[in-house]
């Protein structure tokens, strides 16, 4: 079923800014110095207050089933300091004037493409000495991100354990946090790390996954990866990946499964006609990109005044129209038409 807007333009004296998407808030953030840390203690501080200011949004908005973490810090349009001070040489103190996109955060689920299976993990097994912590954590992060898992308690799961073996304090840690699964990934390899040199260049991991919920009930999967490649380092990092990657993969679709009512990666056309010229159609396109309304987009076809997109969004084609006439655009579509597989953008003059 086709859908048209028409969109009348009233010629009044509106001015419709981007502050019109602006809200402005007062925030104070604090950090514990440790160790002597200014330095940190204030970037913590600046963390603290950037993430107030978002929650307190949502408050007032009386949304409250939304996990704010720093990907949020993209809807802060700008942010000026206005007091910063140490207490008692323990403590630092931030004061900020923060300017948040009113806009953007009303639609922060779709455009983070947030769902609130928050889970938390760790890993074991592997040595840095064959693989660096940075690029298996980076691995893991990245996969779970990827299937839809947010990772909001990650780092407040992390500092509460300091012994990454001790399943008492773990199960005491995951309880503290509120995230609904704890994912731990212990790796084990396979073959001798002396052989490697040997003509074959294999290498083999074996990875045991544990996913357990709130209620302590638990499931365990085993996956042993391998790959060839003349560098042990990447050799292990295509080796853990392929684990981690199907894995979480398995998660997601046999233990903890997204609903019906999640939101999909959908695929269709922007079709702009009779736009001036190409200019205002890449001004309009990349603002979309830019502002995380559409994943990704490449050109199907140009034609004089006509050209055809094909974008990836979280948005339908009826919600993408909606945000197009919110954004108000210096050179607005006169009619805008929408399917499920197409938005039309229509620049002709009647």
């Amino acid at each position: 079923m086709k859908k048209i807007i028409t969109i009348i333009i009233l010629i009044t004296a509106i001015f419709y800014t981007s502050e019109s998407y602006a809200y402005n808030v007062t925030v104070i953030g604090k950090a514990t110095i440790k160790n002597l840390r200014l330095r940190d203690a204030y970037y913590s501080a600046l963390y603290n207050a950037k993430i107030s200011s978002i929650r307190w949004y949502y408050k007032e908005n009386k949304i409250t089933d939304m996990e704010v973490n720093d990907d949020f810090f993209k809807f802060i349009r700008s942010y000026s300091i206005l007091e910063q001070n140490i207490e008692d040489n323990t403590t630092v103190t931030v004061k900020l004037k923060i300017d948040l996109d009113d806009a953007a955060l009303k639609d922060a689920r779709l455009l983070l493409n947030q769902y609130a299976d928050s889970t938390v993990y760790i890993y074991r097994g592997i040595d840095d000495t064959i693989l660096p912590a940075k690029q298996i954590q980076n691995t893991i992060t990245n996969t779970l991100s990827s299937k839809q898992f947010s990772l909001a308690e990650q780092a407040l799961f992390l500092g509460k354990i300091d012994d990454i073996y001790d399943e008492k304090k773990i199960n005491k840690a995951f309880r503290e946090v509120n995230s609904a699964s704890l994912i731990m990934f212990d790796f084990r390899i396979i073959n001798n790390i002396e052989d490697f040199k040997e003509p074959d260049n294999i290498c083999e991991v074996e990875t045991t996954v544990t996913i357990v919920n709130k209620k302590n009930n638990s499931k365990t999967i085993q996956i042993v990866t391998g790959n060839d490649n003349n560098n042990i380092i990447k050799c292990y990092n295509n080796a853990v990946k392929e684990a981690a990657t199907d894995t979480v993969a398995y998660v997601r679709d046999n233990i903890i499964q997204l609903p019906e009512t999640a939101t999909k990666l959908q695929k269709y056309n922007i079709n702009f006609v009779n736009a001036s010229n190409l200019v205002l159609t890449k001004n309009i396109i990349d603002t979309l990109s830019q502002r995380g309304l559409i994943k990704s987009y490449k050109t199907v076809s140009y034609s004089h005044k006509n050209v055809v997109f094909e974008v990836d969004s979280y948005f339908s084609t009826e919600d993408l129209s909606r945000k197009i006439q919110e954004l108000n655009f210096q050179k607005q579509p006169n009619k805008i038409e929408f399917n499920d597989r197409k938005l039309i953008l229509d620049f002709s003059v009647e």
